[in-house]
């Protein structure tokens, strides 16, 4: 069994225990701490040297290809208006050729300059054939062997329906 007494606990134990009177100053005090001094960073002076040729080669690179760039700008520009000068210059050939093959102006320069006229009904002549109206086809007799070849293949292929 749990060893039971009657004893009271000391609750006293539990209380906030009391800070010794101290005077009553007007000043607070201040208490100053000196940071440690900054620990400077030691480069050697090639380290340096390196990076500032790097940094200055890698501005040079920037400055170059804005140079560059401008110069391509500046000729696209160029060669946007010389292409609408030549767009213009087709646009009025193409207004120029259309009025000269007009059939207006092919008729003026038959009739004027090539002395020819229209056709009337009286220019016509009619042509009578007497005789069969078939048309003959003549063989060549110095046909090359090739071309009898050929036209035999092609005399079998329409007596056989291919």
């Amino acid at each position: 069994m749990a060893n039971r007494t009657n004893l009271a606990y000391d609750l006293s134990v539990y209380e906030p225990k009391k800070a010794p009177a101290q005077p009553v100053s007007k000043t607070p005090e201040i208490k100053m701490k000196k940071n440690p001094a900054p620990v400077a960073r030691k480069e050697s002076a090639f380290k340096f040297f390196l990076r500032a040729v790097f940094i200055f080669a890698v501005l040079c690179a920037i400055l170059y290809g804005k140079v560059e760039s401008n110069a391509l700008f500046g000729e696209i520009s160029q060669l946007e208006s010389q292409l609408k000068n030549l767009q213009s210059e087709n646009i009025t050939l193409a207004a120029e050729y259309e009025s000269r093959t007009s059939l207006k102006n092919v008729e003026d320069y038959a009739e004027n300059v090539l002395g020819l006229k229209k056709l009337d009904k009286a220019q016509i002549e009619y042509v009578e054939i007497t005789g069969d109206t078939v048309i003959e086809i003549v063989d060549v007799e110095n046909k090359n062997i090739f071309i009898r070849i050929r036209n035999w293949m092609n005399e079998l292929s329409e007596k056989l329906g291919l």
